[in-house]
C-alpha cells in the first residue's frame, strides 16, 4: 500500500472531526448506523472474575464479544476500570463456550498501555461545548515521552484542525491509536513502531511545558473508550 493510501486511510479514522470541536459529519453517522450490533442478548450470560493486568478488551477478546457490550451489561461507566477479582457478566455465552486460552493477564503487545502519564481531565464522551470527547485527554505537566500504546505503523503526522499536532498508528488489525498535541516527532511516516517506541514528546511549539495531551483508540473508524483498552 502507497503512502498516499496510508493518508487516505489514516484521515478516515480522524474522520476531520476535532476531539471536542466538532460533530460527525452527518454522512459518517449514516455509516455507523448501518454497522451490525454487536449483541446476543437472547443468550444467556456467563461470569468471568477479573485477575491482575486483564483488561475489557483483553477479556472481550477472550470471549469473542465486544468490550462495550461487557461494559453495559455491567454498567461500567466511561469513566470507570475494573479491578482484580471483580466479577463480571459476559454477554451472549452459551455454555459450551469456553474462553479462548491462549490470552493472559498482562500479556504484552496486543495489549494497549498508556502513551504517557499523567491526570485525566477529560473522559471518553465527556461533553466540552455540547460535543463529546472521542478519546481521552491527560494533563501533562512535564515534558515527557509520548510512548506508542502497542505495536504498529505510523500512518500519519501532521496538523488536523482541531486535534492539533498528530501522530496515527495503524495496528493492522482494524484498530488504530491517534496521539494529539506534542512538540516534536521522532518518527516518519511508514516507520514500523514497536509498543513503547517514543513517537514524540509532549508540549507544543512554543516551549510550553505543561499541556494537555489527547489521545484516541479507534476501530474500524469508530471511537472506542481507551480505559477499556489500556493496560
Amino acid at each position: 500500500m502507497s503512502y498516499i493510501q496510508f493518508f487516505a486511510a489514516a484521515w478516515l479514522v480522524v474522520g476531520l472531526s476535532a476531539c471536542a470541536s466538532a460533530p460527525t459529519p452527518q454522512a459518517h453517522q449514516d455509516a455507523i448506523a448501518t454497522l451490525p450490533v454487536l449483541s446476543s442478548s437472547s443468550l444467556p450470560a456467563s461470569t468471568h472474575t477479573v485477575v491482575t493486568g486483564e483488561t475489557l478488551w483483553r477479556i472481550a477478546r477472550m470471549y469473542q464479544t465486544d468490550p462495550e457490550e461487557i461494559a453495559r451489561l455491567n454498567k461500567i461507566s466511561d469513566s470507570m476500570t475494573i479491578s482484580a477479582g471483580q466479577t463480571l457478566m459476559i454477554p451472549g455465552q452459551r455454555k459450551n463456550i469456553e474462553p479462548t486460552s491462549n490470552f493472559t493477564a498482562g500479556g504484552g503487545t496486543e495489549d494497549f498501555i498508556w502513551p504517557v502519564k499523567g491526570r485525566i481531565t477529560a473522559y471518553f464522551r465527556q461533553k466540552t461545548g455540547g460535543i463529546n470527547n472521542k478519546g481521552i485527554d491527560i494533563s501533562t505537566h512535564d515534558v515527557q515521552d509520548i510512548m506508542a500504546s502497542r505495536d504498529g505503523r505510523v500512518v500519519f503526522i501532521g496538523r488536523l484542525t482541531g486535534y492539533g499536532q498528530t501522530i496515527i498508528l495503524d495496528h493492522k488489525d482494524g484498530l488504530c491509536t491517534v496521539y494529539c498535541g506534542y512538540a516534536a516527532s521522532s518518527v516518519k511516516i511508514g516507520d514500523e513502531v514497536k509498543q513503547g517506541t517514543i513517537l514524540a514528546k509532549t508540549g507544543n511549539a512554543s516551549g510550553t511545558d505543561t499541556d494537555s495531551f489527547h489521545f484516541e483508540i479507534r476501530r474500524k473508524h469508530r471511537p472506542q473508550n481507551p480505559l477499556f483498552y489500556l493496560d
